[in-house]
């Protein structure tokens, strides 16, 4: 109920561009996070949209992140987000968010959205962004 209610939830973002390269026509999207398959994201569209000012949290643990992240994320664990730790940026920035399986993802979707974040993206586990083009680094 919780995963449709965030799918209800979710925006479309100005900023966000139809998928046509060649790399998101071979995505199976079946295998995408949430948000991605809703709104065809590529990871070449998400790194775009992070060169243009959006950011991309890994809300997994500190040690988890260190021990490999996608290389355009930023740390933001599930606890900090629960603790009330947001991120320092306008509520209209678009976030994107993933975690290892989308549990915490999910969570920190809903804390998100239910503090003011308009443009707020579950990208769901570490394998659901690997569907859609990203590569742990």
């Amino acid at each position: 109920m919780l995963s449709l209610t965030m799918l209800a939830a979710c925006q479309s973002s100005d900023s966000q561009t139809s998928s046509s390269s060649d790399t998101s026509s071979a995505i199976d999207w079946s295998q995408a996070g949430p948000d991605a398959q809703k709104n065809q994201l590529s990871f070449a569209d998400v790194k775009a949209d992070v060169e243009k000012g959006a950011k991309f949290y890994d809300v997994r643990s500190e040690d988890e992140f260190n021990a490999g992240n996608f290389g355009i994320t930023d740390s933001l664990p599930i606890a900090e987000l629960e603790a009330g730790i947001l991120p320092d940026v306008p509520k209209d920035t678009a976030i994107y968010v993933h975690c290892l399986k989308g549990i915490r993802s999910a969570q920190a979707v809903e804390i998100l959205r239910e503090a003011g974040f308009s443009q707020v993206y579950d990208l769901g586990g570490v394998q659901q962004v690997e569907a859609i083009g990203g590569k742990i680094e």
